[in-house]
């Protein structure tokens, strides 16, 4: 799904609500309120994501085992719709232990704070071609979020309990409640899935130390509100589920997540970059930037499997001689060893262009059939790179795939002499 992450708290959301009132509508309460929500919903993201000027949230995310919690998470985020900006603070508590973070953005640059030292990392941003790009898109303008619409709207026609709306002084309440007894096994069974294997999986349980939900994983309750406003947007909401499982040695539990947000300060958010003055500042330029050090030659072996062996027959070499300003110039060139020639042994130069890719660096190239060739190059380890050839990029740049030739090696390792 090609949505920004920027989207993804606010999307989170929805997503619950969504699934909590497709969970919870009966055929006679179609007309009213699940279309009737649904529809708050995307008028929400549609003036969120394009007609305001500017707004704020506030998102709280918590998981309990047992009634304990075990991890907290809040968001304050602010958002400038005209001015392409966003802030976010964001406070952890995981296992007793808490962590702060704060960033900052607009079309220029990115500033982190670390917590640990008060210290200061600023990014140069690459200048984007297209000025059309929203610092939140609206996730139900996706084509995948399309195709689950459908399918929720499938599921509720099935199902038997009610949502409550209630509507006072220009605003809507939608609240609903779902029990062990009306939820049906096959969305019992996704939830159930979703949780094991996506929410808290077995690395993620031994990482938090507690207990992995190992079987008769079931969805016990779930419960949701939403407060719509005048201007038919969803101002807040709170969602709550639990979920019962037993461990690897049979012990049951009960796994709960809480999740709430607030957008206020609509068209009246005031953002604006923190003051660096005094502060301990480290600049930076965005993305897989080489500089002088970069400068130098690398190499992999290449290899064949002979008499059930991998035997060595040559070397692939990479030469970076020249960096400025994050442009890159150098050659590529193949040593087989006697015996081992090579019908086409490559040799070529390559440069790129700093400004071109926002996600690694792009090289161009002449092969030995005079014609214009793509790869990439970027980063591995500590002073490694990685480097494939005859790439074909997507047209927004934001991906490529690889034509490398059976055996091609795309690490290259540093050599120092």
């Amino acid at each position: 799904m090609k949505f920004s992450k920027k989207t993804a708290t606010i999307y989170a959301f929805i997503l619950g609500a969504t699934i909590l009132a497709g969970s919870a509508f009966a055929d006679t309460m179609l007309s009213s309120g699940y279309h009737s929500l649904k529809n708050s919903m995307k008028t929400t993201m549609t003036k969120l994501t394009g007609d305001v000027d500017n707004f704020s949230a506030n998102i709280i995310v918590s998981t309990k085992i047992d009634g304990k919690i075990i991890s907290e998470s809040t968001n304050n985020v602010k958002y400038d719709i005209v001015n392409k900006a966003e802030e976010t603070k964001e406070k952890i508590s995981k296992k007793g232990e808490i962590n702060q973070y704060f960033r900052y953005s607009d079309e220029n640059k990115i500033i982190y704070k670390n917590y640990k030292n008060d210290s200061y990392n600023v990014i140069e941003k690459r200048k984007n071609k297209n000025d059309d790009i929203k610092i939140i898109e609206n996730p139900f303008e996706d084509e995948q979020a399309k195709d689950a619409e459908k399918i929720l709207d499938a599921f509720v026609g099935s199902l038997q309990d009610i949502i409550q709306v209630e509507e006072s002084s220009g605003k809507k309440m939608y609240t609903g409640n779902l029990s062990e007894t009306q939820i049906p096994p096959l969305a019992n069974a996704i939830a159930s899935f979703v949780f094991k294997y996506s929410i808290l999986d077995e690395r993620n349980a031994n990482r938090l130390d507690v207990p992995y939900p190992k079987s008769n994983i079931y969805l016990i309750n779930a419960w949701g509100k939403a407060i719509e406003n005048k201007d038919g947007i969803i101002e807040s909401g709170i969602f709550t589920a639990s979920i019962s499982a037993h461990d690897s040695e049979g012990i049951e539990h009960i796994y709960s997540l809480d999740f709430s947000i607030d957008i206020k300060d609509i068209n009246n958010t005031e953002l604006k970059a923190p003051n660096l003055n005094g502060q301990k500042v480290t600049y930076s330029k965005d993305g897989f930037e080489f500089d002088n050090k970069y400068i130098g030659k690398y190499k992999n072996d290449i290899v064949k499997e002979e008499d059930n062996s991998f035997v060595k027959i040559g070397e692939r070499f990479v030469e970076i001689t020249s960096v400025v300003d994050g442009n890159i110039k150098g050659k590529y060139y193949e040593v087989y060893n006697e015996g081992h020639d090579d019908e086409n042994v490559r040799s070529f130069d390559f440069y790129s262009n700093y400004d071109e890719s926002t996600h690694y660096t792009i090289i161009h190239y002449t092969n030995d059939k005079s014609e214009n060739k793509t790869g990439i190059i970027y980063r591995t380890g500590s002073q490694n790179i990685n480097v494939s050839f005859n790439v074909i990029i997507e047209e927004d740049k934001s991906g490529y795939s690889s034509n490398n030739e059976d055996g091609f090696e795309s690490t290259f390792v540093r050599i120092f002499e």
